[in-house]
């Protein structure tokens, strides 16, 4: 495995996003199967699946004791799900997009309709409709403190101050829109990637530019950062990108031979890479 991927049939169709647990013994991706599947790590076994949803699960957001899960769907809709008994809490329908703030007090859903919405994320209970920031909302991301939520549009990205929502400080530099947007477990420092095709940190509170990378690649430009916060990785066409934080110098590049390279998780002992590609496979480096 450390020369090549282990490669996991894992959703028949696209799969979208992975994650690793905090305790480093499972690795969860969801796809096209409608399906949120959970694997032992390290012997990346198949375990029990999460199933409710009806069409693509597109994104996974657990909070930081990953007791709840939020998951966002093409059916459209978001769920919280109880992840140790992978039971369903709420369903919040026509909702394209989803963020759990990281003690779960906070849900924050994007519509159908680009409408921003902030829920109890105890009782399901929707505390209030958030203003519009730009017309398109297309990444959504918490701080670790969770008092603040950063959106992303169609050009700058929003510091929103949370519960009372309103706009705290604006990130100004991508030019188009937000493609995905990461807090670092150093928690003065904020990644996003924007379909200009550049990575750029930030810092959180003041909303400094610190560095701009180019990537010179397309793609979904999703991100993950190492636990240590010291790299980064980025998906692109045919590659996962691993690169220094902040500097952006890159570490090493793992070829993908599919064009849609979607998510990406690092393992919190720094040792598995993971990501999630639209031939359906889910492949495994051993850093």
């Amino acid at each position: 495995m450390p020369d090549s991927p282990l490669v996991l049939e894992a959703h028949g169709k696209h799969a979208q996003a992975v994650h690793f647990t905090r305790d480093g013994k499972h690795l969860v991706s969801c796809g096209q199967d409608a399906a949120i599947r959970v694997w032992s790590v390290p012997s990346f076994k198949p375990g029990r699946a999460l199933l409710g949803h009806e069409k693509s699960v597109n994104s996974l957001s657990f909070s930081a004791d990953e007791t709840r899960l939020a998951t966002a769907s093409s059916d459209p809709s978001v769920r919280l799900w109880s992840f140790k008994d992978g039971k369903a809490l709420f369903t919040f329908e026509k909702q394209t997009l989803a963020a759990l703030g990281p003690d779960g007090d906070h849900l924050v859903t994007v519509s159908a309709k680009n409408e921003l919405t902030l829920w109890d994320g105890h009782s399901g209970a929707k505390q209030k409709t958030l203003p519009a920031l730009d017309k398109r909302h297309l990444a959504l991301a918490f701080a670790p403190s969770g008092l603040f939520l950063f959106v992303g549009g169609t050009g700058p990205i929003y510091r929103v101050a949370l519960p009372d929502g309103t706009v705290d400080g604006v990130h100004k530099g991508h030019q188009i829109g937000i493609a995905c947007l990461k807090a670092s477990p150093n928690p003065a420092i904020l990644a996003s990637t924007g379909l200009d095709g550049t990575l750029r940190f930030w810092t959180v509170v003041g909303g400094d530019e610190v560095t701009c990378v180019p990537l010179e690649a397309q793609g979904v430009l999703q991100l993950a950062f190492a636990p240590d916060g010291r790299s980064i990785a980025v998906s692109t066409d045919g590659a996962v990108l691993r690169l220094r934080a902040p500097d952006g110098d890159v570490i090493a590049r793992h070829e993908v031979p599919v064009k849609g390279v979607y998510g990406v998780a690092i393992s919190p002992d720094g040792r598995y890479l993971a990501n999630a590609a639209a031939d359906g496979r889910v492949r495994v480096w051993e850093l």
